[in-house]
């Protein structure tokens, strides 16, 4: 599934709205959060599903700092030994099978049960279904059980768009917590916009001397994105808090030059920190459409080509769509980029460092 709605793009009424929404948002104060902790846990145990992966890395020790007890249900027992979770309770299992889960909230009286789970191959229907949403719901069925007193979601801001297989998912296990259709539980949904990592991909590509691709001109949608850290503190103040219950709550980073781009903008941000004359290049989005509708043709008929059509499709949806919510927090994604100037990056193409398996985005800060 994608883009059934994104189609017949105007260039031209495409640059002219980022232009005028990136400069509303530059000139205007966002006032629907307020930065900052707010509320401290009294011992409360707390249950992340998925608090092995980038965002559960700087949640778990923000819970913990904030006075809750954090527990952490992983595949692999040993990262106990990692720093992130020196204060946290760690429970082997498997989130898609419910019994593990059900452990995990039964060991011990819980209070909230908190879900980053997000599949780690999006173009796999299958795996999104077992993760995005099965798994999910193992978490809600259990909360259910044993009587948990919040459980927050942490969806995606594409809920607001849904075009890929991820976000029809999350939608859905949405609809199911507002419906109430595995029991009475008190629940919150937070929609982020976008992470650092996904807007700094081909950092090092720019560092290594290859070009930055755009479609056309570039500038067809806007993000806010929001670092790790502040989307910790975010989702840690709406633990138990009571004006959270009920609630969808999009949220991004803080509405300011250095992190109110769009991916040309992202782009030069690349080509400045790293001392560099741009140099893009150029996709026309006719062609790039042209390509999805030729690989789905393919796909129908090879179980190895449709994936790569999903990528293609995601990459389109990423360029097109904007992801702009209230802001909440202090770092950008400027300052992000600055941590990554004087790393080295591997060599290759894009789509070479992709099939070797290369690790293409920077998650460890």
């Amino acid at each position: 599934m994608a883009y059934s709605t994104i189609t017949s793009l105007d260039t031209d009424a495409a640059l002219q709205h980022s232009e005028d929404l990136r400069a509303r948002l530059l000139s205007t104060s966002s006032d629907t959060y307020v930065t900052g902790p707010a509320g401290q846990g009294s011992g409360e145990r707390v249950l992340v599903l998925g608090g092995t992966g980038y965002i559960g890395r700087a949640l778990v020790p923000e819970l913990a700092r904030r006075g809750y007890r954090p527990v952490v249900l992983a595949r692999d027992a040993s990262v106990k030994d990692d720093a992130e979770f020196a204060e946290a309770e760690v429970v082997a299992g498997d989130p898609t099978r419910l019994d593990d889960v059900v452990n995990a909230v039964a060991v011990a009286p819980t209070a909230v049960v908190i879900s980053l789970l997000s599949g780690r191959r999006p173009n796999d229907a299958e795996e999104c279904e077992l993760v995005d949403y099965q798994a999910v719901v193992n978490g809600i069925k259990a909360a259910v059980a044993h009587e948990v007193q919040q459980f927050i979601q942490v969806s995606d801001f594409g809920a607001y768009r849904p075009e890929l297989i991820p976000q029809v998912y999350k939608l859905q296990v949405e609809g199911e917590l507002m419906g109430q259709h595995h029991g009475a539980l008190p629940w919150t949904i937070v929609r982020p916009t976008a992470y650092y990592p996904y807007l700094s991909m081909t950092f090092g590509d720019v560092k290594n001397g290859l070009p930055y691709r755009i479609f056309d001109h570039g500038e067809y949608n806007v993000v806010n994105p929001i670092a790790r850290e502040d989307l910790a503190e975010f989702i840690t103040n709406q633990v138990l808090a009571a004006d959270a219950y009920g609630r969808v709550l999009p949220v991004g980073g803080p509405w300011v030059e250095d992190n109110v781009v769009t991916l040309k903008d992202a782009g030069q941000m690349m080509f400045d920190i790293t001392g560099r004359e741009p140099q893009w290049d150029v996709v026309a989005m006719t062609t790039w459409d042209k390509k999805i509708a030729r690989l789905r043709r393919i796909g129908k008929m090879s179980k190895k080509v449709a994936p790569v059509a999903y990528y293609l499709e995601a990459a389109k949806y990423w360029s097109v769509v904007d992801h702009v919510a209230p802001a909440y927090g202090t770092r950008t994604l400027r300052g992000f980029m600055e941590k990554l100037k004087d790393r080295e990056f591997p060599t290759g193409s894009f789509r070479e460092r992709m099939k070797s398996g290369t690790a293409m985005m920077p998650t460890d800060i």
